[in-house]
């Protein structure tokens, strides 16, 4: 057990591949990666731009625990909610990196903003964003996308696929990562040939009331990318719901935690994290389940963030009118694998999870978890260890982008997708239901988003498909 509820999860993947013959090894090993941030001009002109080197850095530093270097224009304070007001410097240690005081460098590196315009380095690459879509694309060619209409959405987006390609890298998993344009547009993510004309509209008008459930891997990058969007200084009701402590090994996948969090309420983390960046918090510590109650003016839009199959399958009874819930793939072969469902859909979640498909079936052990069992003399440790899901948070974070963008597209005239498949190895591999529009992703309470005049104007007609304004009863929650 101790060794399960340790080890480092992406890690992990070395033990379960046969390439290590310890968890030592395995640490040891994750300790030769590392990778570089570059801060060009520019990056920090946008919230996307923001989120984008805050999110690479929180990512990648959970990934390469080699180190991760921060080079270029880093005095700049930053406008982010959950770091509004704090200086881009300050927070590169906070976040696990270190300030690199040269510019050479042969490390691997992530361009965010305009790269100077030197050889770069075998593998560099440029993360960028514009409106709702996001890319990465070698930086010895032009760019894609041009930064200038903003959308942190985008931004986290761009961040996750720049993190990916670099682990790809290092690790050997994939001869053209870094040679390759990558990119989709979160307004449409199931246009893989014209991406890049899916701008998308302008951002303004974000969710007001959420429901988070579960606040591991996946919901604290719900929360994270929550607390990326514009909102002004008082931001929305999010009711965070979880029974879990904060172990060791989920510092290596949870956004918000750090070393110090082991042991303590991951609710209770989040909301501090959350209230600090002007949030109103409601806590929720019991198991999601079946008697699961909705009250008249809490949040009805739900977004579910569990591995517990019985869990997801009862969504359904739960009281919420509009759901977004999404999953991961757990081994090495299939950890960067997403699924996003949106309910009510065309099957219920009931159905989607039966509850016999939650029973676990017998963990088959590798070689090396057999010798580990016997050279330790601890077969139930080992096996606990085995049955953990290899994950990482730059995973997390595409999907949470793309779960919020499930809620935030219909509030601007766009619809929604019952389900969606994508490999993020791979974004040519990402299929789904067409889209459409529901009736209950349209009743998501909602505000204008920050530097949004005309979302505010009394005269402004919101889209024909349009949200709902706060109602009074949740107004009295906050």
């Amino acid at each position: 057990m101790q060794y399960a509820e340790s080890m480092h999860r992406l890690a992990k993947m070395s033990l379960d591949t046969g390439e290590v013959a310890t968890p030592e090894a395995a640490l040891e090993l994750f300790s030769r990666y590392r990778v570089r941030i570059h801060l060009g001009s520019g990056w920090a002109d946008t919230l996307a731009g923001q989120a984008c080197f805050l999110t690479a850095l929180n990512t990648s530093a959970r990934a390469f625990l080699g180190g991760v270097e921060v080079y270029g224009e880093i005095d700049h304070i930053l406008d982010v909610p959950l770091f509004r007001g704090q200086r881009a410097l300050d927070l590169i240690e906070t976040l696990g990196g270190t300030l690199a005081v040269t510019a050479a460098s042969e490390l691997p590196t992530i361009v965010i903003g305009e790269w100077p315009g030197n050889s770069p380095v075998p593998f560099c690459v440029h993360a960028r964003w514009d409106g709702w879509r996001a890319s990465i694309s070698p930086a010895t060619q032009a760019p894609p996308l041009t930064c200038k209409r903003d959308n942190p959405l985008a931004g986290v987006a761009a961040a996750a696929l720049g993190v990916n390609e670099a682990f790809l890298h290092v690790r050997g998993d994939l001869l053209e990562a870094g040679h390759r344009t990558v990119g989709l547009s979160l307004w449409d993510p199931l246009d893989i040939d014209n991406w890049q004309t899916q701008v998308g509209p302008d951002l303004r008008y974000l969710p007001q009331a959420l429901w988070l459930v579960g606040l591991g891997h996946l919901g604290q990058a719900y929360a994270w990318m929550l607390a990326m969007l514009p909102y002004s200084g008082k931001g929305p009701h999010v009711v965070l719901q979880d029974f879990d402590i904060a172990a060791k090994s989920n510092v290596s996948t949870c956004l918000l935690l750090s070393e110090a969090d082991v042991g303590k309420q991951k609710v209770r983390l989040v909301a501090d994290r959350l209230e600090r960046a002007g949030f109103k918090t409601g806590l929720v510590e019991r198991r999601f389940g079946p008697n699961h109650t909705l009250f008249p003016g809490e949040p009805a839009t739900a977004l579910i963030g569990v591995d517990n199959v019985e869990a997801r399958g009862d969504v359904d009874t739960a009281g919420f009118t509009f759901v977004v819930e999404a999953g991961l793939g757990s081994g090495y072969r299939d950890f960067r694998n997403i699924r996003i469902h949106t309910f009510p859909g065309p099957r219920p979640a009931s159905q989607i999870w039966k509850a016999a498909s939650g029973v676990q079936g017998k963990i088959e052990l590798n070689e090396t978890y057999k010798n580990l069992a016997a050279e330790r003399n601890d077969l139930c440790g080992m096996t606990q260890l085995a049955s953990r899901a290899v994950a990482t948070p730059f995973v997390g974070v595409l999907a949470a982008a793309m779960v919020m963008a499930e809620v935030i597209r219909p509030l601007h005239g766009g619809g929604i997708h019952a389900v969606l498949d994508v490999q993020m190895r791979n974004l040519q591999f990402r299929v789904g239901s067409a889209v459409s529009s529901h009736s209950g992703a349209l009743a998501t309470a909602y505000a204008g988003a920050e530097g949004d005049d005309k979302a505010n104007l009394p005269g402004h007609r919101l889209p024909a498909t349009g949200p709902r304004k706060i109602s009074r009863a949740e107004s009295s929650n906050r």
